[in-house]
């Protein structure tokens, strides 16, 4: 682009340059002529009118023919020494106008201006060949002067315009090799132009472009990678009841069992078939939050947690775990069942993270800076700062062996966080190892 630029740019200088030139040197040459041309045809009129007055006055004083005759021929001669022949000869009775030819032969250049001299005894064809090889000379000199300038100025002008090209083309040439750094996978790329003009504001939004790019990248690649780690966490979940499954069938296809051998063995079976249904129940749910557009309306934070006290008083008399409901007497806009399972699915959870008959759940709500936080906090456990950034993770249980033991099978708070997003709202996990967990679901719109 740039040498095609380039070359454009310089026929079309060129083609103006030398259009410039041949205009001033067919305007000098044309000057020259007619210049030639008039001083020739006032010197013509000078010798002319000499030779006339001399002759005339000659033959005033009576004098033959001989004379004069030797009079113009000394004219002849005199003229001749300065380059200029004159022709004198009887006079033909042609046409007395004064005529001008310019000639040229291998030894220069003439001006030939012919016409006649009207004297008193008689009259002449008269004309005069001026030599203007020098002037000639001289005017090619200054078209060659020109020409080498031509040339000269050419060269510079080449190496002008390159520079000037190389100077506007290489932020673009930076562009270009920043967009193919970026298109090979380099997305950190950036441009680095300073200035106030149109290249460093090209820059600027291309770097805005990069680095949305490379966010994207970067979520496309998270979200491929949370995608790996679903599916490698499902095909690990999954496998473990399968495996027992086809295990205890093998064990009854082969076996001969007693009636009590064949109960408890078919009771592995269904159970471990019910923690696989409650696998797809819970994906085909959070399948279902994905694109689903939320039914809301207003509910009661106090007939919400009512509800929701009255939904866990059986299963927290079972954990040996005492339940704390601390209300407002405000109202917030959403689905109630989603809300309402998110909060058994906080309370839950929260829950089995504590010791029987001395674990405690306290469900509140308050008021931050205008906006409703409901938090479910506990006296349990608790977890490790790496942990908390994983739970929210499908399939990740801080206690495998426990969670699985209670029924537990890693996507309570995957349901939770996905919920909290339909409603536009934060879930926020706090925990510390020992001490117990609060986990607060932050509504940013009333």
């Amino acid at each position: 682009m740039k040498l095609k630029t380039f070359f454009i740019s310089y026929v079309l200088f060129l083609s103006i340059l030398l259009g410039a030139l041949g205009t001033i040197s067919i305007y000098l040459t044309n000057h020259q002529m007619q210049s030639l041309r008039e001083q020739s045809r006032v010197e013509y009129e000078r010798i002319a009118s000499t030779i006339e007055r001399e002759v005339n006055a000659v033959d005033e004083r009576g004098v033959d023919e001989g004379v004069i005759d030797a009079l113009l021929e000394s004219h002849v001669n005199f003229h001749r020494n300065h380059n200029v022949i004159l022709s004198i000869e009887p006079f033909s009775e042609q046409a007395s106008s004064i005529t001008s030819m310019f000639e040229s032969d291998a030894e220069g250049y003439v001006i030939q201006i012919a016409g006649s001299l009207t004297t008193n005894p008689r009259s002449f064809d008269f004309g005069v060949t001026f030599d203007v090889t020098e002037s000639i000379h001289e005017l090619r000199d200054i078209q060659r002067i020109l020409l080498y300038l031509f040339i000269a100025f050419s060269l510079f002008a080449a190496i002008i315009l390159y520079v000037i090209l190389n100077k506007i083309f290489k932020p673009l040439e930076i562009v270009a090799d920043s967009a193919q750094k970026i298109s090979d996978g380099q997305y950190e790329e950036r441009i680095q132009i300073k200035g106030k003009n149109e290249l460093a504001t090209m820059a600027n939004h291309f770097n805005q472009m990069a680095e949305e790019v490379e966010s994207r990248i970067r979520l496309l690649e998270e979200e491929a990678e949370r995608k790996q780690q679903f599916m490698d966490n499902l095909a690990h979940e999954i496998r473990t009841p399968l495996t027992s499954i086809y295990g205890y069938a093998e064990y009854m296809q082969k076996a001969n069992l007693s009636e009590v051998d064949k109960f408890e063995s078919t009771t592995y079976v269904m159970e471990e078939a019910s923690h696989m249904k409650k696998i797809t129940n819970s994906m085909l749910k959070l399948a279902a939050l994905r694109n689903y557009a939320l039914k809301e309306e207003e509910i009661l934070i106090k007939q919400l947690f009512n509800q929701v006290a009255t939904t866990l008083e059986i299963p927290f008399k079972e954990y040996g775990v005492e339940l704390v409901i601390h209300a407002l007497d405000e109202v917030i806009v959403g689905q109630e069942d989603l809300i309402r399972s998110l909060l058994l699915n906080l309370c839950i959870n929260a829950a089995k993270a504590c010791e029987p008959d001395i674990g405690k759940v306290v469900l509140s709500a308050i008021k931050e800076a205008e906006r409703l936080v409901i938090s479910v906090a506990d006296n349990g456990c608790g977890m490790a700062p790496d942990e908390i950034e994983k739970i929210t993770e499908p399939f990740y249980q801080v206690d495998k062996v426990r969670n699985r033991a209670s029924g537990g099978i890693g996507l309570g708070l995957t349901l939770c966080k996905e919920i909290a997003r339909l409603h536009d709202a934060q879930l926020v996990i706090e925990s510390e190892l020992g001490m117990g967990t609060t986990v607060r679901v932050i509504f940013t719109t009333s």
